[in-house]
């Protein structure tokens, strides 16, 4: 006795509208990509540091005992709040503040991690930050770090800064640091 196959439409009608159904999705998806539209920010920033005075900036606030507090010595924990300025005189427009932390990281003290925000109050990009994070070497003329997020018109920001100590006057402790910062952000 022969058995005929029976074949069914239902199957391959159902898996076509399901096709069709996933191909509109992501047709959707796709174009509201197309609509996201990432920005470039390339600006130059100097921070004026004071790192001793009545008016510092910039403080060791831990170290391991007995040990100097310095920035070449391991585990010493600095704080900084440095003003931000458009150009490298401290008389040139406010944009916002410096503020994070400094750590020498390596046994020598070559490296140091930075946990660092940019908090702009200027017109152009009030309650915006730039969030820096990252290990270099301090001793070089110019270290590196890692951007990593940001708020405000930095949402999502991505990409590096870099930072190089133009001026150090030891008299008053203040150094004028430029800061070279390019940022990928909605």
């Amino acid at each position: 006795m022969a058995t005929k196959a029976k074949f069914s439409l239902v199957f391959p009608v159902s898996s076509a509208i399901f096709l069709v159904m996933l191909l509109q999705f992501a047709s959707t998806i796709l174009a509201a990509d197309d609509k996201v539209v990432i920005k470039e920010t390339k600006m130059t920033v100097y921070l004026h540091d004071y790192a001793g005075g009545p008016n510092a900036t910039f403080l060791p606030m831990v170290g391991f005992p007995g040990k100097l507090w310095s920035l070449t010595q391991f585990g010493t924990l600095f704080v900084s709040n440095d003003l931000i300025t458009q150009g490298p005189e401290l008389t040139s427009p406010m944009l916002g503040r410096g503020q994070g932390i400094y750590m020498p990281m390596s046994l020598d003290g070559v490296n140091a991690y930075v946990s660092f925000s940019l908090v702009f109050t200027n017109k152009a990009y009030n309650g915006s930050t730039i969030q820096v994070q990252g290990n270099s070497n301090q001793l070089l003329a110019v270290s590196e770090y890692g951007v990593v997020s940001g708020t405000g018109k930095f949402r999502y920001a991505s990409g590096y800064i870099t930072f190089e100590t133009l001026s150090f006057d030891p008299s008053t402790f203040y150094s004028l640091i430029r800061a070279n910062v390019s940022v990928r952000h909605d």
